[in-house]
């Protein structure tokens, strides 16, 4: 009711406006009657207030539905008045362009996540010819092209989770896994990255450890957070801790280091993308997309992340899952 009135404001001026007027003019005229002139002032007010009731019976679709919170962005039908339906079909056409749009936008984004798949499988099949070539050369220059192959894998894969990252809803599959397992399964996969930064992981498994989560989406996460570990312990600890246990009725897989730790100022913003903050600039391979991946991946996956840390002690990472029932 109060945005009706507001968009019939200018009206309902005119109207008083109109009507005091008149009152004016036949008693500047000579007809000093007031029960005559009010009842001319009467008539026109409820002209006017039937004019109103009228355009509010007509209309009461459409102000009903402007005012109150709408999370469907289709139009329900708002009533037979020549405005209403003037305005349902206007509305009925946007919504076919918008959803035209989407769908285009949404063939585009598909397009493209399959050449960056195709592009990213076919980089690494030359990088697999390099590392069976320099597998077996022991000399210094072999193993800085190891670890430069290395990173490129790393990135390669880094590249193809966050482009798959859009159509995440089309990919995933979500079932009881071990969480242990899969941990396992990332550790052996950087097994090679540990060696080479001289940072040696340690588990702890101290409950049942079943939870429902892809195992793939959550390997990528779970390996983005332990390459960081490693990277800002190397040098400073070799120690990486690694732990499985409950609480209350959630599991928690917890990635512990003892590394440089992050500045309180940078820790709020640590899973915003592209934020480096001070260690970025420090450590140059640091690109400030790995936490953003992984915060969109367990808020897709309905998990919870966590992070804590303090200069010169560490980092903790916890990844939060509700217990199988």
């Amino acid at each position: 009711m109060k945005l009706f009135l507001h968009s019939h404001a200018v009206l309902i001026l005119l109207f008083l406006v109109q009507g005091f007027f008149v009152f004016f003019y036949y008693w500047f005229a000579g007809l000093h009657s007031f029960s005559h002139l009010f009842y001319i002032l009467g008539v026109q007010l409820l002209i006017l207030a039937g004019y109103l009731v009228y355009r509010w019976y007509q209309d009461r679709g459409v102000y009903q539905w402007i005012g109150t919170h709408q999370e469907d962005t289709e139009v329900p039908y708002l009533g037979s008045s020549v405005f209403c339906a003037e305005l349902y079909e206007k509305q009925m056409e946007l919504s076919r362009l918008q959803h035209q749009k989407l769908h285009e936008t949404e063939a585009k984004l598909e397009a493209r996540v399959t050449y960056m798949n195709q592009w990213v499988h076919q980089v690494k099949t030359p990088l697999s010819v390099i590392n069976l070539i320099i597998q077996e050369e022991d000399e210094p220059i072999f193993e800085q092209i190891k670890k430069e192959v290395r990173q490129i894998e790393y990135g390669l894969e880094t590249l193809l989770y966050s482009s798959r990252l859009d159509l995440f809803e089309r990919d995933f599959k979500i079932e009881a896994v071990s969480l242990s397992d899969i941990l396992q399964s990332v550790i052996q996969n950087y097994k090679r990255y540990f060696i080479q930064h001289r940072v040696y992981p340690k588990t702890h498994i101290q409950a049942d450890d079943m939870i429902y989560t892809d195992a793939k989406w959550l390997k990528f996460a779970v390996g983005q957070v332990i390459t960081n570990a490693v990277k800002y312990s190397s040098g400073v600890s070799d120690r990486l801790e690694l732990k499985i246990f409950r609480r209350e009725d959630k599991t928690v897989l917890e990635i512990r280091d003892h590394g440089v730790g992050i500045p309180s100022q940078d820790l709020k913003r640590v899973f915003d993308p592209y934020y480096t903050g001070e260690n970025g600039r420090r450590f140059q391979e640091s690109t400030g997309i790995g936490l953003y991946l992984v915060k969109e991946i367990t808020g897709k996956l309905n998990h919870e992340v966590e992070i804590s840390s303090a200069p010169g002690k560490g980092t903790a990472v916890q990844f939060i899952f509700l217990t199988k029932v």
